[in-house]
Protein backbone atom coordinates (compact mmCIF):
# COMPACT_ATOMS: atom_id res chain seq x y z
CA UNK A 1 0.00 0.00 0.00
CA UNK A 2 1.41 3.39 -1.02
CA UNK A 3 1.52 6.15 1.59
CA UNK A 4 0.40 9.65 0.72
CA UNK A 5 1.23 13.18 1.79
CA UNK A 6 -0.59 16.34 2.80
CA UNK A 7 1.07 19.67 2.13
CA UNK A 8 -0.13 23.22 2.16
CA UNK A 9 0.32 26.88 2.98
CA UNK A 10 -1.02 28.70 6.03
CA UNK A 11 -1.76 32.39 5.59
CA UNK A 12 -3.12 35.09 7.83
CA UNK A 13 -5.37 38.02 7.16
CA UNK A 14 -4.33 41.01 9.25
CA UNK A 15 -6.58 43.68 10.68
CA UNK A 16 -5.72 45.80 7.63
CA UNK A 17 -6.94 43.03 5.26
CA UNK A 18 -3.48 42.09 3.98
CA UNK A 19 -2.92 38.34 3.42
CA UNK A 20 0.57 37.08 4.32
CA UNK A 21 2.20 33.68 5.00
CA UNK A 22 2.18 32.70 8.69
CA UNK A 23 5.40 31.09 9.89
CA UNK A 24 5.84 29.28 13.21
CA UNK A 25 2.21 28.19 13.53
CA UNK A 26 1.31 24.73 14.79
CA UNK A 27 -0.60 22.45 12.39
CA UNK A 28 -2.18 19.31 13.84
CA UNK A 29 -3.29 16.30 11.76
CA UNK A 30 -6.14 14.23 13.26
CA UNK A 31 -7.67 11.02 11.94
CA UNK A 32 -11.39 10.22 11.57
CA UNK A 33 -11.58 9.15 15.24
CA UNK A 34 -10.20 12.61 16.23
CA UNK A 35 -6.90 11.12 17.42
CA UNK A 36 -3.77 13.21 16.78
CA UNK A 37 -1.69 11.52 14.07
CA UNK A 38 1.05 14.13 13.71
CA UNK A 39 1.97 17.73 14.48
CA UNK A 40 4.27 20.11 12.61
CA UNK A 41 5.08 23.82 12.45
CA UNK A 42 4.91 26.08 9.41
CA UNK A 43 8.08 27.40 7.78
CA UNK A 44 8.63 31.16 7.44
CA UNK A 45 6.80 31.09 4.09
CA UNK A 46 3.76 29.42 5.72
CA UNK A 47 4.42 26.02 4.14
CA UNK A 48 3.92 22.72 5.99
CA UNK A 49 3.85 19.03 5.06
CA UNK A 50 2.94 15.62 6.47
CA UNK A 51 4.58 12.62 4.78
CA UNK A 52 3.87 8.87 4.94
CA UNK A 53 0.15 9.41 5.54
CA UNK A 54 -2.03 6.29 5.30
CA UNK A 55 -5.25 6.37 3.26
CA UNK A 56 -8.10 7.93 5.20
CA UNK A 57 -10.04 11.06 6.06
CA UNK A 58 -8.12 13.63 8.10
CA UNK A 59 -8.78 16.95 9.77
CA UNK A 60 -6.12 19.66 9.94
CA UNK A 61 -6.23 22.34 12.60
CA UNK A 62 -3.94 25.35 13.00
CA UNK A 63 -3.02 27.37 16.08
CA UNK A 64 -0.73 30.30 16.78
CA UNK A 65 -0.53 32.83 19.58
CA UNK A 66 -2.37 36.02 18.66
CA UNK A 67 -4.38 34.37 15.86
CA UNK A 68 -7.68 32.56 15.44
CA UNK A 69 -8.26 29.69 13.04
CA UNK A 70 -10.83 30.44 10.34
CA UNK A 71 -11.90 26.77 10.31
CA UNK A 72 -10.50 23.26 10.32
CA UNK A 73 -9.83 21.61 6.97
CA UNK A 74 -10.91 18.08 6.04
CA UNK A 75 -8.84 16.18 3.48
CA UNK A 76 -9.00 12.64 2.07
CA UNK A 77 -5.88 10.66 1.19
CA UNK A 78 -6.60 7.76 -1.18
CA UNK A 79 -4.22 5.45 -3.02
CA UNK A 80 -1.14 7.26 -1.74
CA UNK A 81 -2.30 10.60 -3.10
CA UNK A 82 -0.55 13.92 -2.54
CA UNK A 83 -3.06 16.50 -1.29
CA UNK A 84 -2.36 20.23 -1.47
CA UNK A 85 -4.44 22.50 0.73
CA UNK A 86 -4.67 26.13 1.79
CA UNK A 87 -5.43 27.15 5.37
CA UNK A 88 -5.86 30.57 6.91
CA UNK A 89 -6.01 32.32 10.26
CA UNK A 90 -7.03 35.84 11.26
CA UNK A 91 -5.41 38.18 13.74
CA UNK A 92 -7.11 37.81 17.11
CA UNK A 93 -8.11 41.40 17.87
CA UNK A 94 -8.80 40.44 21.52
CA UNK A 95 -5.10 39.78 22.15
CA UNK A 96 -3.47 42.20 19.77
CA UNK A 97 -3.61 45.51 21.61
CA UNK A 98 -0.78 47.84 22.37
CA UNK A 99 0.01 51.39 23.36
CA UNK A 100 1.30 54.38 21.47
CA UNK A 101 3.08 57.00 23.56
CA UNK A 102 5.63 59.76 23.33
CA UNK A 103 6.63 63.28 24.23
CA UNK A 104 5.75 66.39 22.22
CA UNK A 105 8.53 68.98 21.98
CA UNK A 106 8.68 72.32 20.20
CA UNK A 107 11.39 73.40 17.73
CA UNK A 108 13.63 74.43 20.65
CA UNK A 109 13.35 70.99 22.23
CA UNK A 110 11.18 72.12 25.14
CA UNK A 111 8.24 69.91 26.18
CA UNK A 112 4.78 71.20 25.23
CA UNK A 113 2.07 70.84 27.88
CA UNK A 114 -1.63 70.89 26.93
CA UNK A 115 -0.96 70.08 23.27
CA UNK A 116 -3.72 68.32 21.29
CA UNK A 117 -2.54 64.92 19.98
CA UNK A 118 -4.35 62.76 17.44
CA UNK A 119 -3.77 59.07 16.75
CA UNK A 120 -4.46 58.12 13.13
CA UNK A 121 -4.58 54.52 11.92
CA UNK A 122 -3.16 54.04 8.43
CA UNK A 123 -5.62 51.94 6.38
CA UNK A 124 -5.42 50.81 2.78
CA UNK A 125 -8.45 50.71 0.51
CA UNK A 126 -8.77 50.45 -3.30
CA UNK A 127 -7.93 54.16 -3.66
CA UNK A 128 -4.71 53.91 -1.63
CA UNK A 129 -3.52 54.60 1.92
CA UNK A 130 -5.63 56.77 4.17
CA UNK A 131 -5.28 58.05 7.74
CA UNK A 132 -8.32 57.54 9.98
CA UNK A 133 -8.52 59.42 13.30
CA UNK A 134 -9.09 56.84 16.06
CA UNK A 135 -8.32 58.75 19.28
CA UNK A 136 -7.38 62.16 20.67
CA UNK A 137 -5.79 63.36 23.88
CA UNK A 138 -3.76 66.23 25.32
CA UNK A 139 -0.20 66.16 26.61
CA UNK A 140 0.38 66.40 30.36
CA UNK A 141 2.63 68.94 32.09
CA UNK A 142 5.70 66.93 31.03
CA UNK A 143 4.60 66.93 27.35
CA UNK A 144 3.74 63.21 27.46
CA UNK A 145 0.79 61.49 25.77
CA UNK A 146 -0.48 57.90 25.81
CA UNK A 147 -3.02 55.96 23.74
CA UNK A 148 -3.97 52.53 25.12
CA UNK A 149 -5.84 49.63 23.51
CA UNK A 150 -4.41 50.22 20.04
CA UNK A 151 -5.11 47.41 17.57
CA UNK A 152 -2.26 46.06 15.48
CA UNK A 153 -1.36 48.09 12.43
CA UNK A 154 0.38 51.24 11.28
CA UNK A 155 -0.28 54.58 12.96
CA UNK A 156 0.62 58.23 12.58
CA UNK A 157 0.63 60.68 15.51
CA UNK A 158 -0.11 64.35 14.83
CA UNK A 159 0.14 67.19 17.33
CA UNK A 160 -1.30 70.69 17.19
CA UNK A 161 -0.88 73.45 19.71
CA UNK A 162 -4.00 75.58 19.86
CA UNK A 163 -3.08 79.20 19.19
Amino acid sequence: MALGAIAGVLTTTGLDGAVTPLGGAKVTLKDSSNAVVATTYTADDGEFAFYDVADGIYTLMSSAEGYQAVSSVTVTVAGGSMENIAMSMVTDSRTYHGTVSGIIRNKSGQVVAGCFVGLYQVVTDPTGKKERLVATTKTNSAGKYLFGGADGGAYVVKAKLEQ
